[in-house]
């Protein structure tokens, strides 16, 4: 990401997009919006750095209007689905799709390399888990700068709920119910 430049964040109130506002507004972004699935996140969203946030059924719309119809730089997609081919719609020429996830479980939408060529977009995936295995200094280096920025409270962990390891069921039930906001965290006793 470069300083001034225009961002969406699908998700915005979950884990990765309760991070995303927060760090792209740290390195200069210029316009940050966000997406979620439901009203009742709308405002929780909007505490995370955004400067805009609105539900995922009209993100196109919505995205587009808040640009000036001009797109955004990057979207970053944890979604999934039919979200990644509308995501495409949003982006400026040479803007990136990020694909970080598929929280909707929906199987994998094709998309036309010609369409992503002749507009002049660009699509990307990553993944900590593979990205960390390949490039381990680099991934401590990012982790113990993060950690730093929470010790030093620049941003801030919305943590929803602490749940015993023997509870992981009911914590991934709240997950797979879309019932979260921010983290929750799995407490190993030893």
């Amino acid at each position: 990401m470069r300083r001034g430049d225009s961002i969406l964040v699908h998700a915005a109130a979950g884990g990765l997009g309760s991070f995303l506002g927060q760090v792209a507004r740290r390195l200069g972004a210029g316009r940050i919006l966000g997406t979620v699935g439901s009203a009742g996140k709308l405002n929780q969203a909007a505490a995370f750095g955004y400067d805009e946030v609105f539900l995922r059924t009209d993100f196109v719309e919505r995205t587009l209007k808040a640009t000036g119809q001009q797109g955004v730089d990057a979207v970053f997609d944890p979604v999934g689905g039919p979200m990644r081919k509308q995501s495409l719609e949003v982006l400026r020429p040479l803007g990136q799709l990020v694909v970080v996830g598929n929280a909707s479980g929906e199987e994998d939408i094709p998309h036309s390399f010609n369409q992503i060529w002749f507009s002049n977009r660009q699509l990307a995936g990553f993944t900590l888990g593979g990205y960390s295995d390949s490039n381990p200094v680099e991934t401590g280096k990012a982790a113990r700068e993060a950690l730093g920025m929470l010790a030093r409270k620049e941003l801030h962990a919305e943590i929803q709920g602490v749940y015993p390891l023997e509870q992981a069921a009911a914590a991934l039930t709240l997950l797979e119910e879309k019932n979260t906001v921010g983290k929750l965290v799995l407490q190993v006793s030893s």
